[in-house]
């Protein structure tokens, strides 16, 4: 899970939320896609919750934190610091395939949260510092609330310790001094062309934690 900085809501979005009536279901595709454009800027093109790239089209999923299939957070439904952009959560692997092949590709992040509500955000500043993450690419939590957050989101699934092994194993052999991996966790903090890369935060913490001597 990777911090993020909310922004300003999308004018479009602000203009809607005046009208009378005005819901999320209803929201018209020209607000809807401009809304998605700018979470995706806003995260730099990776999910809010497990940091797998992400598209700015339909097959990602404009997620409510404080879910509004429940009474008490319906009238957050539009609000955009209630908003994120999430993966699929497996949906598009699963799509297609028999009833025993879906077996094989869990729900995790908003297709696995549904209607809970967690305790750790993106949008808490330390979020990073709750989560672990080892070379085989398992995530752990630090806190009760993290681990929750694991369970609720389905973090450490198959298909998620899988992509993140992928993006840790490259640096597993790397023999660098302090200094050069510093500059490695710089540049994995970055954007590049406006995106972060995928599991960034996860890598930079098995670099800190695994790779450095200090």
């Amino acid at each position: 899970m990777k911090y993020i900085i909310k922004q300003s809501s999308p004018t479009s979005l602000e203009n809607y939320k005046k009208e009378i009536g005005a819901c999320f279901d209803e929201l018209p595709k020209i607000v809807k896609d401009e809304l998605r454009h700018s979470l995706f800027d806003e995260q730099g093109g990776i999910c809010c919750y497990c940091g797998k790239r992400i598209s700015d089209n339909y097959t990602s999923v404009i997620e409510h934190l404080y879910p509004r299939g429940l009474k008490q957070y319906v009238h957050l439904q539009l609000e955009y610091t209630n908003l994120l952009c999430s993966c699929d959560g497996g949906v598009s692997d699963r799509t297609g395939k028999s009833k025993a092949e879906k077996l094989k590709f869990p729900s995790y992040c908003d297709n696995k949260k549904n209607n809970r509500v967690l305790k750790v955000t993106p949008l808490c500043s330390d979020c990073e510092e709750l989560f672990m993450y080892d070379e085989e690419g398992h995530i752990y939590g630090a806190t009760d609330a993290a681990c929750e957050a694991i369970e609720i989101l389905g973090l450490d699934c198959v298909t998620l310790v899988n992509q993140r092994r992928a993006a840790i194993e490259p640096y597993i052999e790397q023999q660098l001094s302090d200094v050069e991996w510093n500059k490695e966790v710089h540049k994995l903090s970055q954007r590049f062309d406006g995106l972060f890369l995928p599991f960034c935060f996860a890598v930079i913490y098995y670099i800190k934690n695994f790779k450095m001597a200090s």
